[in-house]
């Protein structure tokens, strides 16, 4: 294995207070019924656009709303500092660079994510960041895996491997046809993950660190 490519929320840090108190924030400001804590959590994956017009069924332009209001408090309010690196995950990464594997990061947070990588000083371990961007059409997991296997010249799918803790990235892997791990300490249930095959499945960072080495 030579190219990982790492989920952000939920596999390399736990955003979980930002995330829902911007979540909270967004639906106060526009006057709609706050839903629980734990239904907030299960919103931590997906794109903001596919959770306030998919799943809440906003229009278009209150869905465009919606996300810039959200990034009033992620962005700008700190909400983004409200995350934690999971335990042992900076040992992963300087181990496997120490091994010269390539290592990618591959996530639907906005362009947030190079601030949020400097703030933990971990953005020096990844050779390419890519998060969702409309503007460039980078809004599935399958076209940021894409278009890293395309920047690298990774034509052989046995040496690509994507680690995430939801489906989006589960299946996009399996989709574009390079090897997966899912992670149990993220935010995707073990049922979720189990119903994507992942290739592996690392129940904690400990467990990730010797499936990893040993690719």
């Amino acid at each position: 294995m030579q190219h990982f490519i790492f989920d952000l929320d939920g596999t390399i840090s736990n955003p979980e207070q930002g995330i829902v108190n911007g979540y909270k924030y967004a639906f106060g400001k526009l006057q709609i019924p706050i839903p629980s804590h734990q239904e907030l959590v299960q919103l931590i994956g997906p794109p903001l656009r596919n959770v306030f017009r998919d799943m809440y069924g906003f229009s278009e332009e209150d869905t465009t709303h919606a996300i810039e209001v959200y990034r009033e408090y992620y962005n700008h309010q700190g909400g983004l500092f409200e995350n934690n690196l999971f335990d042992g995950i900076d040992d992963l990464f300087a181990s496997l660079n120490d091994k010269n594997k390539t290592l990618h990061v591959a996530t639907f947070k906005g362009a947030a994510v190079d601030i949020i990588l400097k703030h933990f000083k971990i953005d020096q371990h990844f050779k390419h960041v890519l998060f969702y961007n409309e503007v460039s059409n980078m809004i599935t997991k399958e076209k940021m895996i894409e278009y890293i296997m395309q920047q690298e010249n990774a034509n052989d799918k046995n040496k690509v491997v994507m680690i995430g803790d939801r489906k989006h990235d589960l299946l996009a892997a399996k989709n574009v046809g390079v090897k997966s791990v899912g992670v149990l300490y993220g935010f995707g249930s073990e049922a979720e993950i189990n119903a994507c095959e992942p290739d592996f499945i690392a129940k904690d960072i400990k467990d990730l660190h010797a499936i990893l080495n040993a690719m």
